[in-house]
């Protein structure tokens, strides 16, 4: 346990030395930590080893993920982009299911031992996308606005959008598999759906109005009002998870809502929960690549890699078009979109729940996850910064002959998700 705190330390401290030398190379954040987790795992120096694990992974892990779903989703917000910039609505409405049901036939193909709903489960735990490793694409400032507000508000939503869909596929294959009683589904369904968003509801609405009232009569500073963030996602999460619901769906309601009612009141206190996520998913990218990745390449079949491999190509790159269609942008935007769809931290702890589910086939879909994931990081890292001035210089000219193009259009005015993500990449 020493050693693998150890580890940690060092390559966050080695990080944070050249972190702004690295903004514009290849070499990303989530690339250096998920190196250096390989580098130090059992299978490679012996540093973290997989007893490390028990010592409370899958806590950070989760915890991690309870934060950057409560900060994306306060911090995406709901209201501008509906009216004003309707890209993603179409990416989260159309291309984010057709993304499951594309995976879903995929998987039933190339892994005949998983049954119909493994097979959905799958596709569900890699369809969300990692606005933290798409921040080069994100902050890109050659890249017209309004796509990076799409990029933005989809990385941010859509691990949320998953939730119910990992959850109910996950209760339908133990209830196949005869690993729960009758009706599992059913009443997995009102816990982690209704219940838990229920209280997550109830929590951000709740939450958001007396932090409003106390600043409205000066009574709270703003770190504590940060701190109240905190413990409001926090608070969900346990609340849900006692009724043995979902508390990531409970997390992920109470920051829509707490968005929606004082996004802007609150903007200022978000730069906390958004500091404190970042560390998090740096932490998990290091113990990802210790634990999880270097145990699939060890057992890497050539099937899981072509799963994981149509996963970052036709799987989202076919849902992207077809969403995209009649939205009037041009090829070249369709294809940047479809790209820049890397997989992270939400698919790492999807797959973990499952891990711990006692699922037969866990030993099947897990392992494809990790490699999936482990090409996302690699892939996407190399390829964001070439990417973004390519697109950058091809719709600067398209902009000149035709000032009215599509890409052109404002954008509503940046999220806090992504002023806050500015002068980072993970």
């Amino acid at each position: 346990m020493d050693s693998a705190v150890a580890v940690v330390a060092v390559t966050l401290m080695a990080y944070a030395l050249v972190e702004r030398r690295l903004r514009q190379t290849p070499i990303s954040g989530a690339l250096v930590f998920t190196a250096a987790g390989l580098l130090a795992s059992e299978q490679a120096a012996g540093l973290i080893a997989s007893s490390v694990g028990e010592h409370g992974v899958a806590a950070v892990l989760e915890l991690t993920l309870v934060i950057v779903l409560f900060t994306d989703a306060m911090g995406a917000g709901l209201g501008p982009w509906v009216a004003e910039a309707p890209l993603p609505g179409r990416l989260l409405g159309i291309g984010f299911p057709l993304t499951i049901a594309v995976g879903w036939v995929l998987a039933s193909a190339l892994f005949p031992g998983l049954g119909l709903w493994e097979a959905a489960l799958l596709a569900a735990i890699l369809a969300p996308t990692d606005s933290a490793l798409g921040l080069p694409v994100i902050n890109n400032q050659r890249v017209p606005p309004l796509i990076r507000h799409a990029l933005n508000v989809e990385g941010g939503l859509n691990d949320g959008l998953a939730l119910p869909f990992v959850t109910i596929f996950l209760a339908l294959a133990q209830e196949e598999e005869k690993t729960a009683g009758r009706g599992h589904a059913v009443s997995v369904f009102l816990r982690a759906l209704v219940a838990s968003g229920a209280i997550g509801v109830a929590l951000g609405a709740g939450g958001a109005l007396a932090l409003r009232w106390s600043m409205s009569r000066g009574w709270s500073s703003r770190p504590w009002q940060s701190v109240a963030l905190l413990a409001t996602a926090t608070l969900a999460y346990t609340l849900a998870d006692l009724i043995d619901g979902s508390g990531f769906i409970a997390a992920w309601a109470a920051g829509l809502v707490a968005g929606v009612i004082a996004r802007e009141s609150l903007s200022a206190a978000q730069q906390m929960p958004q500091d404190v996520a970042q560390l998090g998913v740096s932490v998990s990218f290091v113990l990802f690549g210790a634990l999880f990745l270097a145990p699939a390449l060890a057992h890497a079949t050539w099937t899981a890699l072509t799963y994981g491999l149509l996963s970052l190509t036709v799987i989202r790159m076919i849902p992207v078009a077809a969403s995209l269609c009649g939205s009037k942008v041009a090829p070249q935007t369709v294809a940047y979109v479809g790209w820049f769809g890397p997989r992270g931290l939400a698919s790492i702890v999807f797959a973990d729940l499952v891990a711990t589910s006692g699922l037969p086939e866990q030993h099947q879909i897990v392992p494809v996850v990790m490699l999936t994931v482990g090409m996302s990081v690699v892939l996407h890292s190399v390829t964001a910064p070439w990417g973004a001035r390519r697109y950058g210089r091809w719709y600067a000219a398209a902009a000149a002959r035709h000032p009215e193009i599509r890409e052109a259009a404002q954008a509503p005015p940046p999220t806090r998700l992504a002023r806050l993500s500015k002068g980072s990449r993970i």
